[in-house]
């Protein structure tokens, strides 16, 4: 039994391990900023850069502070936002 979850662990290491969060680089985080503050937020928590085998997905925003309240916030590749969560 111990080996059967030790190699059912083992097979899905691989396919968890493609997907990777990184933070975003200098201009990312400014480009990701300038498009939550046209919609009035700003200040998040935490920025994330969505990656799969090394090609960026899109950006996750955690607790954007708003005029109504705080945030989560995903973002494409071309930094259009296409999620918007009240925390």
């Amino acid at each position: 039994m111990r080996l059967v979850v030790i190699s059912i662990a083992a097979l899905m290491l691989p396919a968890t391990a493609s997907f990777a969060d990184a933070p975003p680089s200098v201009e990312e985080r400014a480009r990701v900023l300038a498009a939550l503050s046209a919609v009035g937020c700003g200040d998040p928590r935490e920025i994330e850069r969505e990656e799969d085998d090394g090609v960026i997905e899109g950006y996750e925003v955690e607790d954007a502070k708003c005029a109504d309240g705080v945030y989560d916030f995903d973002l494409d590749v071309n930094f259009n936002i296409t999620d918007r969560d009240r925390d």
